[in-house]
């Protein structure tokens, strides 16, 4: 007879660690104000106490979490759990079976399951357990016996698996509750959630919440940690903004891009950036041209101030290095928590191992609403390890096989959940389900340093005005900058890379002014419209 399945809230899951609690601080009132301020269950993980105490302490908190509502779990004993009476266990793989776990606790307590591969996936499976851990997510030092992290795309592709798999009931792999675990803390738990999921997957499988230990049970008010975790596992990420329906059409493209442009000039919004030393008055200028306002601050201690005036973020690792990695973290984390868009340019991700490592940090630890770089340095970021890049240039010849930059660049998408931008002599800018290939620009724009960091401005002068239809926003910032680039060569007094780069901001300036609602716009200005977009290709793959 199949196992009826107990469904616990698993919202917010304390895992205990008595070693952890502040000095003066007692345990179980400990436990008592983290369920004050939001825990949904618990599990007692007490590996160093011996049987006698920690059935005293098990029963101490029992107490607790029964006053509460709320079902206490026993990590690994089911003597202890059988001893206190409570709602259930954790097992493990090296632990008692869950055969005999259920053999001895019967069928109305709680059993939940660690899964941290396909192979325990299956295992898991095959129990019908009432939920299972996933992780651990992140490198955690409460446990130094984990297997390896899975990150948040790990953990996507392993809930992705667990929900086709039938289990004895049929529908236990798309039902069963998956709890996210490991490293999980105030600073990652918004990604952990948002990144987890893939909406465009068939097999998308959403956690049901996080579980936390040292976030609680180190913290000198376990009541307002744990309410402000809570707070963050129920909202929906700033960084989430609802996306309207994007353009389609010629037509659509003409109306939108006015509008997308027309924005920043009557906003002017800040884009701070944090970019590398070669392009940082190429990147200001191209800013000021669009009329933002830019602003090159590389300290610390006053991303969290910047980031509070709603603008938007650049990052560009090009000249950064291991002793940048906090400074982009807080800033990306700071522009996160505020909602404000981030671009990152990944620059030379392919060319060593430590520029690898870094736009994988980067990439794993935050959400960018943008990722712009190169073939080469998309394709290093995707993950794929043939990349060798010399330098920052691509190491890739896109005419080779055009149909794979695609796919690269829409599963990248598609996996970060965000809007990628592949430049090259054709640009493809994807969300992972609307593409676009963009033939316009200039040679010149390969001649002259800092022009590929500095389209990573107008992107996110551009984004943040329009957070509402980012992928608008970005084609429409794309389009703008390579049609400026093109008009720019095309002028009679251009006659190498260094008169093009005069022209080419006093081009994007020409458009800044076509675009203002408050002047008229001229016949030469409609025509600047069209020729935005008249090399920009919606297609379908």
């Amino acid at each position: 007879m199949p196992t009826k399945h107990l469904r616990p809230d698993l919202a917010l899951y304390l895992v205990t660690d008595s070693g952890l609690v502040p000095e003066g601080k007692d345990f179980v009132e400990h436990v008592k104000d983290a369920i004050r301020g939001g825990v949904t269950i618990v599990q007692l993980r007490e590996k160093k106490l011996n049987t006698r105490a920690f059935i005293e302490l098990g029963r101490k908190v029992h107490t607790v979490t029964k006053a509460a509502g709320i079902p206490l779990l026993i990590n690994d004993r089911v003597d202890v759990a059988l001893a206190i009476g409570c709602e259930g266990v954790h097992i493990g793989w090296s632990d008692c079976t869950y055969a005999d776990a259920r053999r001895m606790l019967g069928t109305g307590k709680i059993i939940g399951v660690s899964v941290s591969n396909v192979e325990q996936a299956n295992l898991a499976a095959e129990t019908g357990c009432d939920y299972i851990g996933v992780g651990p997510i992140y490198a955690t030092g409460t446990k130094p016996d984990h297997n390896p992290p899975l990150g948040t795309t790990g953990a996507r592709a392993l809930l992705e698996h667990i929900c086709t798999l039938p289990g004895p009931s049929g529908n236990w792999g798309r039902d069963v509750p998956a709890v996210a675990i490991g490293g999980i803390n105030l600073n990652n738990i918004y990604y952990v959630m948002h990144q987890s999921v893939s909406p465009a997957s068939p097999a998308r499988k959403h956690l049901a919440g996080v579980a936390v230990v040292s976030a609680i049970m180190a913290a000198s008010d376990a009541c307002e940690s744990s309410k402000v975790l809570r707070k963050l596992v129920d909202e929906v990420p700033p960084f989430a903004e609802r996306q309207h329906g994007q353009f389609i059409t010629g037509v659509d493209f003409s109306e939108n891009f006015i509008s997308v442009l027309a924005k920043v000039v009557t906003a002017r919004p800040m884009v701070h950036h944090i970019t590398n030393n070669v392009v940082k008055n190429f990147s200001a200028n191209v800013t000021l041209a669009i009329g933002a306002s830019p602003i090159m601050s590389e300290e610390i201690s006053e991303v969290g101030d910047l980031a509070n005036h709603g603008g938007a973020l650049v990052l560009n690792m090009g000249t950064a290095g291991k002793d940048a990695q906090p400074l982009f973290l807080a800033a990306m984390r700071a522009a996160n928590a505020r909602g404000n868009p981030v671009v990152f340019d990944p620059v030379g991700a392919g060319a060593t191992p430590a520029r690898l490592q870094f736009s994988h940090l980067i990439v794993s630890s935050g959400f960018c609403d943008v990722i712009k770089g190169n073939e080469s340095e998309i394709r290093a970021v995707y993950g794929d390890s043939s990349v060798q890049q010399r330098g920052v240039d691509s190491a890739h010849n896109e005419a080779a096989d055009p149909l794979d930059r695609i796919r690269i660049a829409k599963a990248l998408a598609l996996r970060e959940r965000n809007i990628v931008v592949m430049t090259g002599v054709v640009d493809i800018v994807t969300d992972g389900v609307s593409i676009f290939k963009l033939s316009d620009g200039s040679h010149y724009q390969a001649r002259v340093t800092g022009t590929g960091c500095s389209l990573g401005s107008i992107i996110a002068a551009c984004m943040v005005v329009n957070k509402e239809r980012k992928l608008t926003a970005v084609v429409a910032a794309v389009c703008a900058y390579n049609a400026a680039a093109r008009v720019a060569a095309e002028r009679k007094d251009t006659r190498g890379p260094g008169s093009w780069h005069v022209n080419f901001m006093d081009t994007l300036f020409e458009l800044r002014q076509t675009a203002n609602p408050l002047l008229e716009r001229t016949p030469e200005g409609k025509r600047w419209w069209e020729l935005l977009y008249e090399r920009a290709d919606r297609i379908l793959v």
